[in-house]
């Protein structure tokens, strides 16, 4: 297709996305300019020029903002046949987004991969170009899918390109993207414009005045040519004053509309109210309207407008300008008549829309349809509408309480779909009402929404104030909102503010307490028992602490609160160290939230289940859910530092650790999220072990683990810190503290931590080596080698200083065994110098193989070589399945592979096991890390 007149770059750039889409690669683009600048009609032009290609397109319309999933059904729509082949948690996210189901709300990131899926799937046969016009009028829920599929498209054969207006109301969704700014053409390429749409006796000066005036400005240049008297083209008569551009461009088309015939005018009206462009459902409104299918002929003429299949203006400014330039009272009737005759059980929500833009004056029997058809959008996480739906039932209520209740819901709404700001604006109103039951369910939207602004310390302070003022008049729902503010609490963490802290939370809980008799839920038992661990101490809490743990780990799945309980009884189990009820807990959770479809809740099992495999010393299955938590935290735009900095820190990957501590200790203060400057800490804190860096060690977690630490396992680190930086005085006291640790949570790990802390502060040398032992013992029954390793690693340092170097010989030799086959680099190398101090022999370490992969391939491979399918690396990494399959092929490249097989082989193992029982090679030495295996077989003991 020939390239438009002085866009050869912008053409050139599209043409290069239709060529990689020709070739497998997808590629996604915003276009963002000013109305008129010429986005639409390189819309255009790409769909011309992708004649081998299969296209969708669709528009944005301001009236339909708040139809929530709108757009993205028309998007699908010729793809939804093929929904069924979807997995089963995608196909049931996007028949509830479309009203098709009944169910709980679908999660937003299942939506987006299961629209994610039907675009690769269809794009497969053929290359697929989408469109989306007018983007900055998506509906919120249709935005965020889309970008969400923007953000993930990679090797799909698809092609996407959005047009937003600027400057744009709402298009933060689309923030990100690869974007294309436009500007008005150059005067040479607008003045050849302006003369191909004028006559031939065009004046140069007068060309000069327009191009000057309109900057350029295509779509101005085009109607001013098109519009303007020959007389005053030609220099013979004043040109008007100002030029007709932007809404005054408007003004223009509207003022070609009204000398249209009435009926013209009608039913250009009719097609500016209904976006869906269904001609059926036009001419079915036109029977309340007084108008024929004749009437469109005048607007067809004039190329306003082009009725086919589908009801197309000639540009969207036109049906801006046909709508918002009507009477009120002429929209209203229009939209009263697509609601006679829309079918309330197929698309009761379109129906409800058009009813309430009807409406006029107070009308309770509209009120209370649009709060039903409120409450069912909200049931399929149309948020957007729901919030619409309820803010115009509030309006038409007549009365003062109900009113209240209406806009309070479409706050929380708001809220719930993300965008904080308008629900504040609408809570602030519906709080205005002072009743004190609805003021406190107005303060718990409030810390919500302080929630969604990440402003833990307010968030807190906000549900603390509506606890206490609900306490009074409804216990029950005062405590469940002391549950989440318990959850903030700890986002708080050590930044906690006066007022915001978990001590605060539990001072307010208790005087708070079920009434004698009140039968005690979940939430009550997990609320007492935080209550109690920070008002009266671990060891007081702890039977409380078992009680809440097993009350959760036995909870229905189908409970309302399943995930917010699983949540609070890992942070529980993490609080005793009971690895072996996180380990059940957080694979609960984990399954649920898959089986659920559950994005929010299955990002945070994958947390924790990632903490206990690391902890444990199971390296890769903790990248696995590391891994996949950060592909949900780059699926929804942002960046989640923890996990792989933990992994660094395990690792010994001091360069990389550093750089990631440091964007973690910018994000976490800026945030308000001290929980997260915690575990910086204990990533500081083994890094510095592993080299022998005691004294920094121990100051990185200087302020102490207290009672309600979720880094309990860092305990006997900072024993060990502390003792041998000369801290012995700290290093007792934290014994001590391990102590009531092990009798609270008398688990082999927790028995193994104090017994290997008692050695190691043991004052005497014939008191240390029994504890020693003891520790191996303990630690020998746990999940996992990395507690093992640490425990022979020290008692073999102490054997050593000792001076019994053959013993210490062989405890150094399984520590380094059992730290190589982990990954743990760093603490493989402190081995490593103390076999050579003891007189061992130890083979070089291995350089690390750098094979070039991209994190993303890393990810892919590390998932291949588990035996995950593509379709299984797809979900887990919200990629589609064709982006993993080409990861993959680039993968078999780069490692010289030519099988899945091979890649659980030596080519992703960053350590070799092989070795000898005792962790010699059969010539007596030690391998080091990453060395050639010899023959035999790897003992873990």
């Amino acid at each position: 297709m020939e390239g438009l007149r002085g866009r050869a770059g912008e053409c050139a750039r599209l043409d290069e996305i239709l060529r990689e889409a020709r070739r497998g690669r997808s590629g996604t683009l915003v276009l963002r300019g000013e109305p008129g600048v010429g986005k639409t009609a390189l819309l255009n032009y790409v769909s011309g020029s992708a004649p081998d290609f299969q296209i969708v397109r669709v528009g944005g319309v301001e009236s339909e903002m708040e139809l929530s999933f709108a757009a993205l059904h028309q998007l699908l729509r010729p793809s939804l046949p093929a929904a069924g082949n979807l997995p089963p948690p995608q196909r049931t996210a996007l028949r509830l987004a479309f009203g098709l189901d009944d169910g709980a709300p679908p999660d937003g990131f299942l939506v987006g991969l299961a629209a994610l899926g039907l675009l690769a799937g269809r794009a497969a046969a053929q290359p697929l170009l989408c469109l989306v016009d007018d983007a900055h009028w998506l509906d919120h829920e249709s935005a965020a899918a889309l970008a969400f599929v923007g953000r993930r498209l990679y090797a799909d054969s698809i092609a996407m390109v959005f047009a937003v207006r600027e400057p744009a109301p709402r298009s933060a969704l689309l923030e990100g993207l690869p974007e294309l700014r436009l500007s008005g053409l150059d005067e040479v390429a607008a003045s050849q414009l302006l003369a191909s749409a004028a006559n031939p006796g065009l004046d140069s000066q007068v060309c000069q005045r327009i191009v000057a005036q309109t900057r350029g400005n295509p779509l101005a240049l085009i109607e001013i040519g098109q519009g303007l008297d020959p007389e005053q083209l030609a220099g013979g008569a004043a040109l008007p004053d100002p030029l007709p551009l932007g809404r005054r461009l408007e003004q223009r088309y509207l003022q070609e509309i009204r000398d249209l015939p009435s009926d013209t005018q009608t039913l250009l009206l009719a097609a500016a109210t209904e976006p869906t462009g269904d001609p059926d459902l036009l001419w079915r409104a036109g029977q309340q309207l007084a108008f024929t299918p004749a009437a469109a002929a005048p607007a067809e003429a004039r190329r306003l407008i082009e009725i086919r299949d589908r009801i197309e203006f000639r540009h969207p400014l036109i049906r801006s300008a046909v709508y918002y330039g009507a009477p009120l009272a002429g929209r209203q009737r229009v939209h009263a008549a697509f609601a006679a005759v829309t079918d309330p059980a197929a698309d009761p929500d379109r129906r409800a829309w058009h009813l309430a833009v009807a409406a006029s004056g107070l009308d309770e029997t509209v009120a209370a349809e649009l709060e039903q058809a409120g409450d069912r959008a909200r049931r399929r996480g149309g948020w957007t509408t729901a919030e619409a739906f309820y803010k115009r039932a509030a309006m038409l209520s007549g009365d003062r309480p109900a009113r209240a209740r209406r806009m309070l819901s479409a706050a929380e709404a708001s809220c719930d779909g993300g965008t904080p700001l308008r629900a504040q604006a609408m809570l602030d109103e519906a709080a205005a009402y002072r009743d004190p039951r609805h003021h406190g369910l107005a303060g718990r939207v409030q810390g919500r929404i302080w929630h969604t602004m990440r402003r833990p310390a307010d968030a807190t302070a906000a549900l603390l104030a509506a606890a206490t003022e609900l306490g009074p008049i409804d216990i029950r729902l005062a405590r469940d909102i002391l549950v989440e503010a318990v959850v903030e609490a700890q986002i708080n963490g050590q930044l906690a503010p006066d007022g915001a802290t978990r001590t605060d939370v539990a001072r307010v809980a208790q005087s708070l307490s079920l009434p004698r008799g009140t039968p005690a839920t979940v939430s009550d038992l997990l609320l007492d028992a935080d209550m109690s661990l920070q008002l009266r101490g671990l060891p007081a809490a702890a039977p409380q602490l078992r009680r809440a743990i097993d009350a959760a780990r036995h909870a229905a799945g189908t409970a309302p609160e399943i995930f917010q309980w699983l949540a609070a009884a890992c942070s529980d189990a993490t609080i005793l160290a009971d690895d072996i009820a996180l380990h059940e807990l957080a694979w609960r959770m984990e399954a649920q939230a898959r089986e659920q479809g559950a994005a929010i809740a299955l990002s945070l099992a994958l947390s924790h289940a990632g903490v206990s495999e690391l902890v444990a010393g199971r390296l890769p299955e903790a990248e696995r859910c590391f891994h996949e938590r950060v592909a949900i935290e780059e699926a929804r735009g942002r960046d989640w530092t923890i996990g792989p900095l933990l992994l660094a820190a395990w690792r010994g990957q001091d360069e990389q650790a550093r750089a990631l501590l440091e964007t973690l200790a910018v994000e976490a203060a800026r945030q308000g999220q001290g929980y997260q400057l915690t575990f910086a800490g204990y990533a500081r804190c083994i890094l510095e072990l592993a080299r022998g860096g005691y004294g920094h060690a121990y100051a990185s977690l200087a302020e102490g683990i207290h009672d309600g630490s979720q880094i309990k396992f860092a305990l006997p680190d900072l024993v060990e810190a502390a003792g041998r930086s000369g801290h012995r005085d700290a290093a007792q006291r934290l014994t001590g503290q391990l102590a009531e640790l092990a009798e609270a949570s008398p688990v082999p790990r927790t028995l193994g931590f104090l017994a290997r802390a008692r050695a190691l502060t043991a004052r005497d040398a014939p008191d240390a080596e029994p504890h020693y032992r003891a520790a191996i013992q303990h630690h020998g029954q746990t999940r996992g080698p990395a507690h093992l390793a640490r425990s022979h690693l020290v008692y073999g340092e102490w054997l050593r200083r000792a001076r019994r170097p053959r013993d210490a010989r062989e405890q150094l030799r399984t520590a380094y065994r059992l730290f190589g086959e982990m990954g743990a680099q760093g603490f493989a190398a402190r081995a490593r110098l103390e076999l050579s101090a003891a007189g061992a022999t130890v083979g070089a370490a291995a350089a690390e193989v750098d094979h070039g992969l991209t994190p993303q391939e890393a990810r892919v491979a590390s998932l291949a070589a588990a035996g995950a399918t593509n379709g299984e690396i797809a979900a887990q990494l919200y990629l589609s399945a064709n982006t993993v399959d080409y990861h993959l092929r680039k993968v078999f490249r780069k490692l010289g592979v030519t099988s899945r097989r091979q890649l659980g082989r030596d080519q992703l193992a960053p350590f070799s096991d092989g070795t000898a029982p005792d962790g010699s090679a059969p010539d007596g030495t030690v391998p080091g890390p990453g060395a050639a295996p010899a023959t035999g077989s790897a003992s873990a003991r």
